[in-house]
């Protein structure tokens, strides 16, 4: 591509080089330049790219975009200041993929809490109804119910040139649906913007990122934006703030309990393990067999079921499939054990996740109920308090420990978390893995305990250091030391 039919119709000014030369590629990243690409130099959350236009220009570069008043440092190659370099970047790396995206049905799904397990679910009712998918997010790239390793990024939702780029080998490997976990700081940081997105599914909304976006209403417009994005929205009625986004957008789909949305559930009924409903849309009743129980278990099957049923499939196509879902990594993921004690692994780390895994692992437990939970460092404190009251709501016994406590001291956090304790025996181990192995060296036959916070996340985040860690693989471990009794008791 020639930088003049890049930059053609977007609104810019550019001093140096000539816009006749040859691109072949636009990152944000100096590190990841190859010779040819355009540098785009976006000033991020901690760390100014225009400091880096030196490395990049050293490794190949052959134009910068920036969006600050700054001084030409390479008059030999084109400078092109552009109003915000977010939007630019969103723009350029769509155009260098062209029209195949289109070839694309590409859902998001945004909500507070559940949007992984909403995507994966999406994805597993779509392949088993013969369609190619891509479920992209917090656990990285799946194709087909399978892990890549390559073109991921560490974000939940990608930056432009990483999502590009998947949208590209998507096409390439026959890909027919991709579905997006669409974070709000990923839609406010722009990532989205030129993305041709046929549905945004709306989950819910509570407190979450607050601090990161400066406020609830912040935080609230980031979500927002999706309606500006989609073609279509699918909103659960049950939520205000999702249902609100129907003055936003002109074609909208509703799940919910009542019979006030397009999808929704008329009876319900428990069986051990699993929940069964009778969901209706317009006049024709049909049976979900859930292999779960738990309000946000029918919550998310219910938004995968709608969102599959508008990509153009029957409910009677769906039904049979639901039986066959499973959860995906770190979400109430069970550690097997010979002592008879239930240990879960969950990502819940804000007040709603952690108080829906609590109640419907409360449903099932058949003695006392243990959470062990921290929150992270450099994140919302307000919910700090809000997930001790969560946790003394449901819990039997609570301990508290690291999560990412990140440049804070975990003392600190845990003593705000603590404040919301008032009648919930509680234990404090700041060594994240002594305090699972307390939690369930103490657990007796019937207990349940939940570890919470974390969920699939292999690492742990103190001060600038990121260590290995693995809260399944600790409470796996301990328990095959219980199995062959080499433990300290």
């Amino acid at each position: 591509m020639i930088l003049a039919e890049l930059i053609k119709d977007w609104p810019c000014e550019v001093q140096g080089g000539s816009i006749r030369i040859q691109i072949n590629g636009i990152t944000d990243e100096a590190s990841q330049i190859e010779p040819g690409n355009i540098f785009v130099a976006r000033r991020g959350k901690q760390h100014n790219g225009w400091d880096f236009v030196s490395q990049a220009m050293e490794k190949g570069a052959v134009a910068i975009v920036y969006d600050q008043d700054q001084p030409i440092q390479h008059a030999e190659v084109p400078h092109i200041w552009v109003p915000d370099c977010s939007t630019f970047l969103s723009y350029a790396c769509k155009a260098f993929v062209g029209d195949q995206i289109e070839l694309l049905k590409i859902v998001a799904v945004t909500g507070t809490n559940g949007k992984t397990t909403v995507t994966h679910f999406i994805g597993q009712i779509l392949q088993q109804l013969g369609a190619k998918v891509a479920v992209l997010g917090t656990l990285g790239l799946w194709i087909n119910g399978e892990r890549q390793d390559q073109y991921t990024s560490s974000m939940t939702t990608p930056p432009p040139a990483y999502l590009y780029r998947i949208f590209s080998q998507c096409v390439q490997m026959g890909v027919t649906h991709v579905v997006i976990e669409a974070s709000s700081l990923g839609l406010s940081q722009h990532r989205l913007d030129h993305c041709p997105i046929d549905y945004g599914v709306y989950l819910n909304m509570s407190r979450d990122h607050y601090d990161e976006h400066g406020s609830k209403e912040k935080y609230e417009l980031a979500k927002r934006k999706l309606t500006t994005l989609a073609k279509k929205i699918i909103v659960n009625a049950d939520d205000p703030f999702c249902l609100s986004m129907k003055q936003h957008h002109v074609r909208t789909f509703t799940f919910g309990k009542y019979r006030t949305a397009d999808i929704s559930i008329i009876h319900k009924e428990i069986e051990d393990t699993s929940t069964i409903l009778l969901v209706q849309y317009l006049e024709n009743p049909v049976e979900l067999k859930i292999p779960f129980i738990g309000d946000h278990h029918q919550q998310n099957v219910l938004a995968a079921v709608a969102t599959v049923q508008q990509l153009g499939y029957p409910l009677q196509m769906i039904a049979p499939k639901i039986p066959q879902l499973t959860l995906p990594l770190g979400r109430q993921q069970e550690v097997e054990n010979t002592k008879g004690i239930r240990i879960v692994i969950d990502y819940a780390h804000t007040p709603s996740a952690l108080a829906a895994v609590l109640q419907s692992l409360k449903q099932t437990a058949k003695k006392r109920l243990t959470v062990v939970f921290g929150c992270g460092g450099d994140r919302d404190h307000g919910k700090r308090q809000e997930m001790g009251k969560v946790a003394d709501c449901y819990a039997h016994k609570i301990w508290l420990t690291s999560d990412n406590p990140r440049r804070e001291q975990a003392d600190m956090i845990i003593a705000q978390i603590a404040q919301g304790i008032k009648l919930t025996p509680y234990a404090i181990k700041i060594n994240r893995k002594q305090a699972i192995e307390s939690a369930i060296a103490e657990a007796s036959p019937g207990d349940t305990v939940l570890i919470a916070g974390k969920g699939h996340e292999t690492t742990q985040i103190i001060g600038s250091q990121v260590v290995p860690f693995s809260d399944f693989e600790i409470s796996r471990a301990y328990v095959s030391l219980l199995n062959m009794g080499l433990n300290d008791e």
